[in-house]
């Protein structure tokens, strides 16, 4: 090998080198300022649980200036808008996560939610069915399908995405509930029994499940069961008249009228919320409730 071949063959080496040590530089840019990135993620989280959102969104756009190819910074920018009320640009900016990363179904979720904001059934529905095919394990997503579907006047299909949240997450009351008042408002009161009593066993210290499964014990002749259920939300909420007025029917309609009686002089006169609460409740009783007369 002459002179010439050995310096060139140095060079290339040299040259090799170079590039190697370039792009492990690279390399490492590219992680600092991926941790960078994150981190400035997290600070933003922090600020939008304390209700800092404009710093918010000024932490995450600084993180997606480090990493831009990042859809779920991009999700997270967006959620932000959403709680600073820009809605125009939290959708633009939802779209643009789903365009970097189609994988991703939580900003077609929350897109979703945009669009039914404002009435945009169709809109949100295709959202919804995205975030489904994307993650069909995902109780939420079915939930929001099914709800969608249901306003929509989809009942089977709601009943089918309905069920699979309940089935998905079955240690959660809410799911379950949705599913329950799902049959009662197609009158299916046996069934919305059946669940709406899960739902009791499930959450058996809120009051609010309580009531309501005692107007589908009612309405499916469970009478007795009803009275108990009330006894139970009226132990967690003593002073609601609501519930004490509700009572008092229910005794009168299983014939107690002398309770009915008792209970209906602890009960002053209902404030509009109540009144419409009760109204509400009795129409779900689906039976004659006899007069007051003493």
């Amino acid at each position: 090998m002459d002179m010439m071949d050995h310096y060139t063959l140095e060079r290339w080496r040299e040259l090799e080198r170079m590039q190697q040590e370039d792009a492990r530089a690279r390399e490492e840019e590219a992680d600092l300022n991926a941790e960078t990135a994150y981190l400035r993620v997290r600070l933003a989280d922090s600020y939008m649980r304390n209700g800092k959102v404009s710093r918010a969104i000024a932490e995450y756009k600084r993180a997606i200036k480090l990493d831009r190819r990042n859809g779920l910074f991009h999700t997270r920018l967006a959620d932000a808008y959403v709680a600073a009320e820009d809605i125009p640009t939290a959708m633009n900016t939802y779209r643009k996560a789903i365009e970097i990363d189609p994988a991703l179904a939580d900003p077609h979720s929350s897109l979703g939610d945009l669009y039914l904001r404002y009435g945009m059934l169709w809109h949100a529905l295709e959202q919804y069915r995205e975030a489904v095919r994307l993650e069909a394990d995902r109780a939420f997503y079915h939930y929001q399908l099914g709800n969608t579907m249901e306003q929509m006047g989809q009942y089977d299909d709601a009943l089918y995405h309905l069920t699979r949240a309940a089935e998905l997450s079955p240690n959660l009351a809410f799911y379950r509930f949705r599913l329950a008042t799902l049959y009662q408002h197609h009158g299916d009161v046996d069934r919305a029994y059946l669940h709406m009593d899960a739902v009791c066993r499930l959450a058996p210290f809120d009051d609010y499940y309580l009531v309501r499964t005692a107007s589908l014990a009612i309405a499916t002749g469970h009478t007795d069961a009803a009275i108990i259920l009330l006894q139970r939300a009226l132990a967690l909420r003593p002073q609601n008249d609501a519930y004490q007025y509700l009572l008092a029917k229910a005794c009168l309609v299983a014939g107690d009228r002398d309770q009915h009686n008792l209970l209906r002089r602890r009960v002053g006169r209902l404030g509009q919320y109540d009144e419409e609460f009760v109204t509400r409740r009795l129409a779900e009783w689906c039976v004659p409730v006899p007069g007051e007369v003493e």
